[in-house]
Formats: structure tokens, C-alpha cells, sequence
């Protein structure tokens, strides 16, 4: 008994280091792309991340959806924001353009400061699957400066806060979140420790 017992203990320190690997490697981000577009000289001119939920509030009554993009267009990395809303009340749809921003706290105690960007955005009614409800969607574009990257990658969101003439939006980025329409987990607070990397340096490999 005890030399069936001392043969588990070794096979189990054996295979400890290799599942600690393991689970390292596992939580490594890979970048994945839902847009790429190549310049003349095969270089890579555009990238955009597939969209990933942030934020999700649900009531008996209402609703909300929050999701993320990035793109980073010839160096001029932009943060896209999507914000769905659907209720039983009607719902205005709202235009985010000049002297709007996006605040986020990060757990580091630093504010990073977003000022939208592009031309103005805005929302627009949405077909709604049930019954008695109205749906909209509202958009944002918010540039992502180079000063900001190393905050922004080395801590994680603790709160987002938008700002625009006729609309405001506060949201909690949680550690983990369900996304029931695509049936996996998320992860908020760590979104531009996971993503933003993959957007100013793409790993993108052309073939010739």
C-alpha cells in the first residue's frame, strides 16, 4: 500500500510543473481579427477586433447590452462602443459626436480620458424578437492615444463613464460575465490587458 501510495506522489510532482504550464499557456489571449486589410505593400493597413460583450443588465422591464470593439486604422487606434437598449417604454435613439468621452478607472488609481473621434454617431431603432418591447442601438468611437496604452495594458478596469451632450452611461466592468448569445464567458475588467496589444502590434502572418 504505502509503495502504491509513494508511486502516486511521484507521478503527481512529475506532472505538476507540466499542468502549471499547461494552465499557463491556456490563459495566454490569442488575437483574433474580425476585419483585415492589407496596403499595396502587403502591410497590415487595418485590423478589427470581433466585438466582445462588457456589460449586460436585465430586468423584468428593461434591458441593456454593452459591447467593445477596437480598430486600429494606419496607426490611429480607435475604441468602438456599442450600447443596446430594449424596454417596455419607448426609447430615442441619441447622436454621440464632439466634446463627448469616455472616462475609465483603472485599479491602479489612474483615470484614462477618451475623447470621441470620427464623425458623429447616431443610434438608430432596432426590430425587436419580443412582443412589447423597443430596441435601440447607440454607438460611440473613441480615439486611444499612445500615452494611454501602457496604463491602459498594465491595470484593470475598475469603471467606464461615457459623456455626450444627451447621454450618459455609467458601467462596472466585472472580472467575469456570461454571454448568453454567443454561450461563453467574458472577461471585462482585463479587456485591454487581453486586446490592446493585439491591435498596435497585429500578429497577423502574410503570406507572400
Amino acid at each position: 500500500m504505502f509503495k502504491n501510495n509513494l508511486i502516486l506522489y511521484i507521478c503527481f510532482f512529475i506532472f505538476l510543473p507540466f499542468n502549471i504550464l499547461l494552465a499557463q499557456e491556456q490563459e495566454k489571449n490569442d488575437c483574433r481579427y474580425a476585419q483585415v486589410e492589407l496596403g499595396e505593400k502587403k502591410h497590415i493597413a487595418l485590423v478589427r477586433t470581433e466585438t466582445e460583450m462588457v456589460d449586460n443588465f436585465t430586468t423584468l422591464e428593461k434591458g441593456r447590452v454593452v459591447d467593445f470593439s477596437m480598430v486600429n486604422s494606419r496607426g490611429i487606434v480607435v475604441l468602438n462602443i456599442e450600447v443596446y437598449k430594449d424596454a417596455k417604454n419607448p426609447l430615442t435613439p441619441i447622436c454621440i459626436g464632439s466634446g463627448a468621452s469616455f472616462t475609465l478607472k483603472l485599479q491602479n488609481g489612474e483615470s484614462v480620458v477618451l475623447p470621441q473621434v470620427g464623425k458623429r454617431l447616431c443610434g438608430f431603432d432596432l426590430a425587436s424578437a419580443q412582443e412589447g418591447f423597443n430596441n435601440i442601438k447607440n454607438r460611440g468611437s473613441f480615439l486611444i492615444t499612445e500615452d494611454k496604452f501602457e496604463s491602459l495594458k498594465n491595470s484593470e478596469l475598475i469603471s467606464g463613464s461615457l459623456k455626450s451632450a444627451d447621454f450618459d452611461l455609467y458601467l462596472v466592468f466585472n472580472t467575469d460575465l456570461f454571454d448568453d448569445v454567443n454561450k461563453k464567458v467574458n472577461y471585462p475588467s482585463s479587456y485591454f490587458q487581453r486586446n490592446l496589444e493585439c491591435v498596435v502590434n497585429p500578429t497577423i502572418i502574410v503570406q507572400e
